[in-house]
């Protein structure tokens, strides 16, 4: 951490105008969640499965043999498509006849199969003071070999719920594929909060000369950037201090 507080520094002090009057490294808080969800395929519904679906809805088919004969397509096959209809949910039996459900007529209508996928696991990362889900650590934190006091305003504790992860999950786990289907998020089963994380930050309190001005530059670790939320959560709340206490020294 001193080696980056170090390149930091002469960094901002590449211009002369500039004084960094503290430095001050402190931990963010960052609250992780485990999150169990759900993704649907989408996908153009190819002429067969629209052909059976049609025929469903205007003809009785009480047998996988009456559909093969009249499609002229193999008995085998279409006993499969049958019973990957039923577990979709596209069709159901009602007294020994098949009929299309209500989702069979909605997808007939639209064109599109909608395929429920397994339920999978992941995790998110939140920071409440900025409410926002962060994303995932590309690299290790860098280590800190001092206890460090929590971010002095961090006093926003924002409410999460699921229609808030799905929103985040639906725009990060969106997957398009070559032959035309698409796997979006449908559902966030789940989510439990987890014990939170301390990311470190670097704080310099500045003072430009030439502009007359004092501001704060936070470097966020975990972001691996300069932070303009945390800086101007810091300038709101103290930067008429910081005139007092240092521009009488200036004189």
């Amino acid at each position: 951490m001193n080696k980056l507080t170090k390149k930091l520094q002469s960094s901002l002090q590449e211009n002369p105008d500039i004084q960094i009057k503290k430095t001050v490294m402190w931990n963010l808080p960052v609250i992780t969640y485990d999150v169990a969800f759900t993704r649907v395929k989408r996908s153009k519904m190819d002429i067969l499965i629209k052909m059976m679906l049609l025929t469903f809805e205007q003809t009785e088919i009480r047998r996988a043999a009456n559909l093969s004969e009249l499609l002229l397509v193999e008995e085998l096959f279409i006993a499969d498509l049958l019973t990957k209809m039923e577990r979709m949910g596209l069709i159901r039996l009602e007294k020994e006849i098949y009929k299309l459900t209500s989702k069979g007529h909605e997808q007939l209508l639209t064109g599109i199969i909608v395929e429920e996928m397994d339920e999978e696991l992941t995790m998110l990362s939140y920071s409440p003071v900025h409410d926002e889900f962060w994303p995932d650590l590309t690299e290790t934190l860098l280590e800190v070999n001092e206890e460090l006091e929590l971010f002095r305003y961090a006093d926003n504790q924002n409410l999460i719920n699921a229609d808030r992860i799905l929103q985040v999950l639906a725009e990060r786990e969106v997957e398009i594929e070559e032959d035309g289907f698409q796997i979006v998020v449908s559902e966030v089963k789940s989510f439990e909060q987890q014990k939170g994380e301390h990311i470190p930050c670097l704080e310099f309190q500045i003072y430009n000369k030439e502009q007359d001005m004092f501001y704060a530059r936070v470097w966020n670790t975990w972001l691996g950037r300069w932070d303009d939320v945390l800086e101007k959560r810091i300038e709101e709340k103290e930067r008429l201090e910081w005139r007092k206490l240092w521009v009488p020294i200036e004189e």
